[in-house]
């Protein structure tokens, strides 16, 4: 108990004061064992209530010192974007969202031991940042200085024990991690540095602006062409996220041994990659692009491998995507768990163990995805039976009806075209392939209104791939004509 009480004396004794504030706590932050800074928090008040302290209006501080050796850019990004993302709720505030942008991207090079980042709400004037004592970014409000306090005092902080410290609890250890907080100084040679990144950023800028007139005024001066390439401009929806269980059909084995090894290693495979096919499929359709990676720029090929087994579950789900954000690793991998379940291998695919991978490409101007071509049967499980003429009709217009409702039930009408009253008939000629793929898209009929013509464009381009068309009618291709009036 006495050492405890010395203990406590001795910390006071040695707490810093800045702007009136006291040092609240201090802590470690750290990554995979590895430390990158000793953070403090300081406040007007000490409190270990993180409701209390974000709810305060007085002034705070948070100081950063680093104690890496190396901090880059990259890691400094990735590291901040994700961990204000899964501690704050999404915020549709295009000026904050550019605030913690200009946050997370700031560097122009690596940070080293001993730079210090000040992060500072002051009361009644907003919050300011600065790195080497150079200011960074400064706002008018607290809300900036509070999604990052988060970061360390949210509900899921860098780590337990870092939360407590910051929130001031204190142990044996805490003073020698203060000594070594005290002992951090950066070089005057940093100070200049960082300026040197702020006049970079404005000439790059500057750069930018005059690229962006450029071309505004080279584009006045084209004459519109007569031909034009659709490309879908919108977030593309997702499509329903499979709910119920399914079984990939298949054709029993046969019990007599008519069949040779070669013949039945080939069925094996083309019932292997079937099923890695529907789970690709099924999977890229349920990720979704986590709003706060879209909005800081996050992209990226993500790749996971999985293990699943014939009751459709999911293991060892890994894969190395060091230079990915974690928030698009953690999407591709809800994904799969979200969807795995659901599909259950074919009877007729050997074995009870199936190691999967599937690759998912983040880009926030477009959703799509390498198109994955359906595995062809091979001759021995060809259904030799043709369909009977008078079902050849029915199937085909089957089919066509299911296309065409998958594609309809995409198309919304735009917000802003129903509000100003644009009203028109679209009708668009499809060509799809056996594989579910569009060939060739024709405009048949299109309306005054370009925004009407471009949804229902868009409408079938997130529709793809479409389902394959019935082996049975022996088509390579067939054509659609997908029709929707705004009105």
């Amino acid at each position: 108990m006495l050492i405890k009480i010395l203990l406590s004396i001795l910390f006071i004794s040695v707490v810093q004061t800045t702007v009136g504030l006291e040092l609240n706590g201090i802590g470690s932050y750290q990554q995979l064992r590895k430390e990158f800074y000793i953070g403090a928090l300081y406040l007007a008040k000490l409190e270990s209530d993180p409701i209390a302290i974000q709810a305060s209006s007085t002034s705070k501080r948070m100081t950063l010192k680093v104690t890496t050796e190396r901090w880059s850019p990259r890691r400094w990004s990735l590291q901040w974007q994700n961990d204000i993302a899964i501690n704050n709720s999404f915020a549709n505030d295009p000026d904050l969202t550019k605030k913690l942008m200009t946050f997370t991207g700031f560097l122009g090079d690596k940070l080293i031991i001993g730079d210090e980042i000040i992060i500072d709400y002051i009361a009644a004037t907003g919050t300011v940042i600065k790195i080497n004592n150079v200011k960074i970014i400064e706002t008018k409000t607290a809300q900036l200085f509070n999604y990052l306090l988060n970061v360390w005092i949210g509900k899921l902080p860098p780590s337990g024990e870092f939360k407590k410290r910051v929130l001031g609890q204190k142990d044996a250890t805490t003073q020698e991690l203060l000594n070594a907080y005290n002992n951090i100084t950066y070089d005057k040679s940093r100070t200049a540095l960082v300026t040197s990144w702020i006049r970079s950023r404005e000439e790059a800028l500057l750069v930018k602006q005059r690229k962006k007139t450029q071309a505004v005024i080279a584009n006045s001066a084209k004459t519109q062409e007569s031909k034009k390439t659709y490309q879908s401009s919108k977030t593309i929806s997702k499509k329903k996220v499979i709910s119920q269980k399914k079984k990939i059909s298949s054709i029993a084995p046969s019990k007599l041994k008519s069949k040779s090894n070669e013949i039945i290693l080939a069925e094996n495979l083309y019932y292997l990659e079937l099923y890695r096919w529907e789970l690709i499929r099924e999977i890229h359709n349920a990720v979704e692009y986590p709003e706060w990676a879209k909005k800081f720029g996050q992209k990226g090929n993500v790749t996971l491998s999985f293990m699943v087994n014939r009751k459709a579950e999911v293991s060892k789900i890994a894969g190395e995507n060091l230079d990915i954000s974690v928030l698009l690793v953690s999407e591709l991998e809800r994904a799969i768990l979200a969807v795995v379940p659901f599909i259950l291998a074919p009877d007729a695919l050997a074995g009870d163990n199936w190691l999967m991978t599937v690759t998912h490409s983040f880009n926030p101007k477009s959703d799509q995805q390498a198109f994955i071509k359906k595995p062809k049967k091979p001759n021995s499980l060809n259904n030799t039976k043709k369909i009977k003429q008078a079902d050849y009709k029915t199937v085909l217009n089957n089919y066509i009806d299911y296309v065409t409702d998958t594609i309809n039930n995409n198309i919304e009408y735009p917000v802003w075209a129903k509000k100003l009253n644009q009203k028109g008939k679209v009708k668009i000629e499809v060509t799809v392939t056996e594989d579910g793929a569009v060939s060739n898209m024709i405009d048949i009929e299109i309306s005054r209104y370009e925004t009407l013509n471009q949804e229902v464009r868009d409408a079938i381009e997130q529709s793809i791939p479409l389902p394959p068309i019935p082996s049975g009618l022996k088509l390579n291709t067939t054509t659609i004509i997908i029709e929707h009036e705004f009105k």
